[in-house]
C-alpha cells in the first residue's frame, strides 16, 4: 500500500531498509523551520537508528550469521554506538522548547 515503508516495519516486504527515511518524510523535513525541523530531525534520527538496532538483531538471529570475531566485534560496537546515540538524541529531544 501507500504506507507499506512507512514505521518501523520498512524492509520487511519492502525494497526499504528498516529505518530508511521515506521521500515524504524527507520532503517534511525539507519543508519544517525552527524547533519543528529540530523535533522532526531528532525523532526521524532516533528511528534511523532504531533501524540499526532492528538489522544487528536480525542478524544475530540468523544461525552462522557473524561468528567470526571482527565481524561480531563489528556488529556489538554498531549496537553499542547505536543505543548511545538513541540516548544522546532522546535527551536532546527533552532540552528543544
Amino acid at each position: 500500500g501507500a504506507h507499506a515503508g512507512h514505521g518501523a516495519h520498512a524492509g520487511h516486504g519492502g525494497a526499504a531498509m528498516t529505518g530508511m527515511l521515506t521521500p515524504a518524510e524527507l520532503a517534511e523535513l525539507g519543508a519544517a523551520t525552527g524547533t519543528a525541523f529540530d523535533r522532526l530531525f531528532l525523532r526521524l534520527m532516533i528511528r534511523h537508528h532504531e533501524g540499526a538496532l532492528v538489522m544487528v538483531r536480525e542478524l544475530l538471529a540468523t544461525p552462522g550469521a557473524a561468528r567470526e570475531p571482527v565481524t561480531f566485534t563489528f556488529v556489538s560496537d554498531v549496537d553499542t554506538d547505536q543505543r548511545a546515540e538513541i540516548a544522546r538524541m532522546q535527551q536532546l529531544l527533552t532540552r528543544i522548547p
